[in-house]
């Protein structure tokens, strides 16, 4: 885990060999113009120089350099902020080995599943699969609606058409009768579907002769 950065300052690496350069260029400057902070660091240092970009405007406004600022750039390194490493609490190392542990196992489960005749019965964790469970179950939400749908229109509509004028209210009664009676069937046949898919049989075992 990664903390906040506390000081974002951006930091050129000017190389060793054009410290002493640039230490030349900038003793040739009157004092009044010499940038205190970068005459400090170009005092103190003996190996590489860091300067912000502040520093590098100075140089740029001050010092003549022998080549164009941009080339004189490239011979540097740019050093970015970085954030501090937060090391994990040991309660969330736990959790993420846990985690991986699982997932593990799934993968393993899902490449031997054609190996493991039993468990090749049930149906994978993919996409596809639950897509076609999705599919599966509004197809049966659809025609649960029209089974009873059209068992409510031939009790409205059906029978008067088969023995003759009836009276509305009869009707309807007929209607409603034969829409719960369908519905009943359909309940009863969806939940047997659904308990065969929650609760699959084991697939039949072969008998040994002897």
């Amino acid at each position: 885990m990664l903390g906040s950065i506390e000081e974002p300052e951006v930091f050129i690496c000017v190389p060793r060999n054009e410290v002493g350069i640039l230490r030349k260029k900038i003793k040739a400057i009157t004092k009044e113009k010499i940038s205190d902070s970068l005459w400090k660091k170009l005092k103190e240092s003996k190996d590489v120089l860091k300067i912000t970009v502040s520093e590098v405007r100075w140089i740029r406004e001050n010092v003549e350099l022998d080549i164009p600022l941009h080339e004189w750039l490239e011979k540097c390194k740019i050093e970015l902020p970085e954030p501090p490493v937060i090391p994990r609490s040991p309660e969330l190392e736990a959790r993420v080995q846990r985690l991986k542990l699982e997932q593990q196992e799934r993968d393993y489960q899902n490449m031997t599943r054609n190996v493991d005749t039993i468990r090749s019965k049930y149906p994978d964790e993919s996409i596809a699969s639950q897509v076609k469970e999705i599919n599966r179950q509004m197809i049966a939400v659809l025609q649960f609606v029209v089974s009873v749908g059209a068992g409510f229109a031939f009790g409205f509509i059906g029978v008067e058409l088969i023995v003759g004028d009836l009276d509305f209210g009869f009707r309807l009664l007929l209607g409603v009768m034969c829409a719960l009676i369908i519905a009943l069937a359909e309940i009863y046949f969806l939940a047997k579907q659904l308990a065969e898919d929650v609760f699959p049989a084991p697939p039949p075992r072969k008998s040994h002769q002897d």
